[in-house]
C-alpha cells in the first residue's frame, strides 16, 4: 500500500504476490505434515523441478519452477 496520493487504486506487485502464494503453498504443505518436509517435499510444493538446468562447476543441479504449479 503506498501513502502517495497520485498513485491511483491500481497498485499491483506481481512478484510480491507470487511470493505470498509461495508461502501459502509451504504453509498448507507443512500443515499436513506431522514432521518437517523433506527437500523433495518443499520442492513439490514449490513446483520445482531438479535436474533439468546444468549446475556450474560441477555442482548440484539448480532446481527451477515448472510451468504447472502443483498444489499439495
Amino acid at each position: 500500500m503506498t501513502t502517495d496520493p497520485d498513485a491511483g487504486g491500481d497498485l499491483t506487485d506481481d512478484a510480491l504476490q507470487d511470493e505470498i502464494e509461495l508461502v501459502g503453498d509451504l504453509v498448507v504443505a507443512a500443515s499436513a505434515s506431522e514432521r518437517p518436509l523433506t527437500d523433495e517435499e518443499i520442492d513439490r510444493a514449490l513446483g520445482l523441478v531438479r535436474g533439468h538446468r546444468s549446475a556450474p562447476e560441477g555442482g548440484p543441479a539448480a532446481p527451477h519452477r515448472s510451468s504447472a504449479r502443483l498444489h499439495v
